[in-house]
């Protein structure tokens, strides 16, 4: 079960926004900060839960609450689950591209 943080200061870490859900949900199992080429924060991330409830509860009551120097926006993902050959053919298409450049 996945979340979408946005409006992340370009400062928040992995850590950070993990932190920022792991004390209040046990069930948190893993964060990450979306970053460009550079390494530099696209001031959105995801957090995954094992637990639905957990992730339901987050998504009420974290919506607003500040994250470093901003209150952060928080909704339910709408990343779709990918099967194997999805991420085949996305590698395939990246392959390609990279050898017309």
């Amino acid at each position: 079960f996945r979340i979408f943080v946005g409006n992340l200061s370009r400062d928040v870490t992995d850590t950070q926004l993990f932190e920022h859900f792991q004390q209040h949900y046990s069930s948190a199992a893993m964060a990450k900060v979306v970053k460009d080429k550079n390494g530099v924060s696209k001031g959105y991330g995801f957090v995954s839960f094992l637990q639905p409830l957990d992730c339901a509860k987050a998504i009420r009551e974290k919506d607003q609450t500040w994250l470093g120097q901003r209150p952060i926006r928080v909704k339910r993902s709408d990343w779709k689950d990918r099967d194997f050959g999805t991420v085949q053919k996305k590698n395939k298409k990246r392959s390609q591209e990279t050898k017309e450049i």
